[in-house]
C-alpha cells in the first residue's frame, strides 16, 4: 500500500512537468540555423557608373548595411575597398586603385548569407603615364600646353615635340644650343618662351630653333617664367633680382634675397618659390604694374612645415577655386595649400620628383618626374617620363596662352 502511494506521488510529479514543458518554449537545437539577416540592397550610387580609381570617395545608398563599418564588405570586381563610413542605409567608400571598366560592384555584411544586387561600376585612371617615351633615350624634361589641350615636351638633346589629345606625337621645333628648358609657356601669337638656368628668356616658334628674346645684366640666371593678365612676363632664379619683361622686351628689376625656384600669376598676385639660408616660402606680391610691385608676403612658409632643405619646388599651379598645387620631390610629390594649411594631393600616387608641370585646358595637370630604378643586379636607371593627372576641376587661367 507504502508503494502504491509512492508510485502515485511520482505519477503525479511527472505529469505536471509534462504540462509545464508543454507551455515553454523548446530549447534551441545545436544544429538550428539562425536568422542571417536580410540581403543587402543598392538602390544607387553617386557619383553614378564611374569615379577615379585610388581616389573617390563613392557614396552607395541602399538598404540592410551593417552600421559597423568593419561588417561591410563592398567589392568592385574582386578587389575589396575600404569602408570610411557606414549606416543602416548609406556606406562610403574609398575606391581602390584597380583601374577597370564594367565591374561588378557587390556588398557582403557579416553574417548574412548573400550578396547584395550587382551594379556594372567602371573605376577611371587618376594617374598615370600619358605618353610611353623610349624609357631613358627619350627622356621629357619640361611640359606645357596650349589652348587646345595639345602637350609640348622638351625631349632632352632632342627639341620640343608635339602631343595631340588623340595621342599623335610630332617635332614641333628643333634644339638650339640648349639641351633643355627649365621652364616654359605659351605666349601671345602661339610663340613658346622658355628659360635655361642663364641670363635671358628664349622665344621658340613651331618648326624652328630658339632664339634669344631677352637677356639680362650679368649675375642673373633666370629659371621660371609665367604671364600676367597684359602679357608682360614675370621672371625669376638666382641672382639680387625677379624681372617683369613687357611685350616691347622693356624689363624692370625688383631686389630678391633668396633664390627662386618656380612662379605663377594668379589672381592679381605673382606667386615665387623661394629659398634662402634662414627660410623656405611660397612669397607673393601684388601686382600693381609691370614697374610695380607690392610688398614681399609670405604666403606659406615651407621651412616650417617641412623643414629647411626638405622640399624642391618644381613648379607652382593653381585651380579655378584658388587650391595652391606645389610640384615637389616629397614622397607624395603635390603639397596642396588650401587656406594656410598643406596636404598630400592623391597619396601614393602622385610620385616625385618634379621636374615640370602644367595645367591643361580640362581637368588634366601633366608633369614631368625623374624615376629612379634600381634592378636586382644593383644597376641604377635615371630616366624622365610624363605623367597625366586627373585633377577633377578646371585651372585658373594662363594668360599667356591663347
Amino acid at each position: 500500500m507504502k508503494n502504491q502511494k509512492h508510485i502515485l506521488i511520482a505519477l503525479v510529479i511527472s505529469l505536471a512537468i509534462s504540462f509545464v514543458s508543454c507551455n515553454d518554449e523548446p530549447a534551441p537545437s545545436l544544429y538550428q540555423q539562425l536568422d542571417k539577416g536580410a540581403t543587402p540592397v543598392i538602390t544607387s550610387v553617386i557619383p553614378d557608373k564611374q569615379a577615379l580609381a585610388g581616389v573617390t570617395e563613392v557614396v552607395i545608398n541602399g538598404s540592410n548595411f551593417s552600421t559597423n563599418k568593419d561588417d561591410n564588405f563592398v567589392y568592385f570586381g574582386t578587389v575589396k575597398a575600404t569602408v570610411l563610413q557606414a549606416s543602416a542605409t548609406q556606406l562610403i567608400v574609398k575606391a581602390p586603385a584597380l583601374v577597370k571598366n564594367d565591374l561588378d560592384l557587390k556588398i557582403a555584411v557579416q553574417g548574412v548569407e548573400n550578396f547584395s544586387n550587382v551594379v556594372k561600376y567602371s573605376l577611371l585612371e587618376a594617374v598615370g603615364v600619358y605618353y610611353a617615351f623610349v624609357k631613358a633615350v627619350e627622356n621629357p624634361i619640361t611640359v606645357t600646353v596650349d589652348n587646345n589641350e595639345n602637350v609640348y615636351v622638351y625631349l632632352k638633346d632632342a627639341g620640343i615635340r608635339k602631343i595631340t589629345p588623340d595621342g599623335k606625337i610630332s617635332n614641333w621645333a628643333q634644339k638650339g644650343a640648349e639641351s633643355f628648358f627649365f621652364d616654359m609657356k605659351f605666349g601671345p601669337n602661339n610663340v613658346l618662351y622658355g628659360t635655361r638656368n642663364l641670363r635671358a628668356i628664349f622665344s621658340v616658334e613651331e618648326g624652328k630653333a630658339p632664339t634669344t628674346f631677352v637677356t639680362f645684366p650679368t649675375g642673373i640666371s633666370i629659371v621660371a617664367l609665367d604671364f600676367d593678365a597684359n602679357k608682360n612676363i614675370w621672371c625669376a632664379g638666382s641672382g639680387p633680382s625677379l624681372y617683369s619683361v613687357t611685350t616691347d622686351k622693356v624689363t624692370t628689376p625688383f631686389d630678391i634675397d633668396y633664390i627662386a625656384s618656380a612662379v605663377r600669376v594668379y589672381d592679381g598676385y605673382l606667386y615665387v618659390a623661394g629659398k634662402k639660408a634662414t627660410e623656405e616660402a611660397i612669397y607673393r606680391y601684388k601686382i600693381n604694374s609691370n614697374t610695380s610691385l607690392g610688398p614681399k608676403e609670405t604666403f606659406f612658409d615651407i621651412g616650417k612645415a617641412y623643414g629647411l632643405g626638405k622640399v624642391n619646388v618644381g613648379g607652382i599651379a593653381f585651380s579655378k577655386d584658388g587650391e595652391m598645387i606645389l610640384g615637389t620631390n616629397q614622397k607624395d610629390a603635390f603639397i596642396m595649400v588650401k587656406n594656410g594649411t598643406a596636404s598630400s594631393f592623391y597619396p601614393g600616387l602622385i610620385l616625385p620628383e618634379v621636374k615640370s608641370l602644367m595645367w591643361g585646358t580640362k581637368n588634366n595637370l601633366f608633369y614631368t618626374r625623374e624615376v629612379v630604378e634600381t634592378s636586382s643586379s644593383g644597376t641604377v636607371t635615371v630616366y624622365n617620363t610624363i605623367v597625366r593627372v586627373d585633377m577633377q576641376k578646371l585651372s585658373a587661367p594662363y594668360f599667356g596662352r591663347q
